[in-house]
């Protein structure tokens, strides 16, 4: 595949699944080529052609790259940190003293 077709299919997928849209992320062609993933309009990363496969790169950038080899690959990743990002943590309940 070409990375337009790469970059195009990918797109396409994101775009079609609709929790993508209800969490607050959009997926959309990047400046210069690949797919940028927004959330609430802000830069969150993109994934880019590189030598036949698909590299996730993440808006913070000490976060290593991604490597990925086809399309179904880039979408389960980008789904896992979606959810990630969106996962609230779970609080420990309270220790509470009793009075005697």
């Amino acid at each position: 595949m070409t990375s337009t077709t790469l970059d195009g299919e990918l797109l396409s997928q994101l775009s079609e699944i609709p929790e993508v849209g209800l969490t607050g992320f959009t997926a959309r062609e990047g400046l210069t080529g690949g797919v940028t993933i927004l959330r609430r309009g802000n830069y969150f990363g993109s994934w880019r052609v590189s030598a036949g496969e698909l590299v996730w790169v993440h808006a913070n950038l000490s976060e290593p790259s991604h490597f990925v080899a086809s399309v179904d690959e880039a979408v389960r990743y980008t789904l896992l940190l979606i959810l990630r990002n969106i996962e609230t943590p779970i609080s420990k309940p309270r220790a509470y003293s009793r009075a005697g």
